[in-house]
């Protein structure tokens, strides 16, 4: 599998560019629409705190998309930075194959 180069788009401003922007929806109304606060959904839009499953149940009932999508936007922006970011000193558990 070839190594992504770029960091994915963190779901927050996917959700901000393709759906709230795209159709004219405040980050206010999304937060009411969704039942969270405010500064969750501002929060989450800017891409200052991660998509839980909690939000991504609610933006795929609240858009009828499907919550797996949200949470697999997630798991791929997450995924990047534990192969791009530092790395932790460790110990090998298993030999290393030949």
């Amino acid at each position: 599998m070839e190594k992504m180069t770029r960091c994915p788009t963190h779901p927050g401003i996917v959700f901000r560019m393709n759906i709230l922007e795209e159709h004219g929806i405040s980050i206010t109304k999304a937060a009411k629409a969704l039942g969270v606060s405010r500064t969750t959904m501002s929060n989450f839009c800017h891409g200052h705190t991660p998509c839980t499953p909690e939000i991504a149940q609610r933006i795929a009932l609240s858009i009828d998309s499907n919550v797996a999508v949200w949470i697999n936007l997630q798991a791929n922006y997450d995924a990047w930075f534990a192969e791009n970011g530092e790395k932790p000193k460790v110990e090998k558990l298993l030999p290393s194959a030949a």
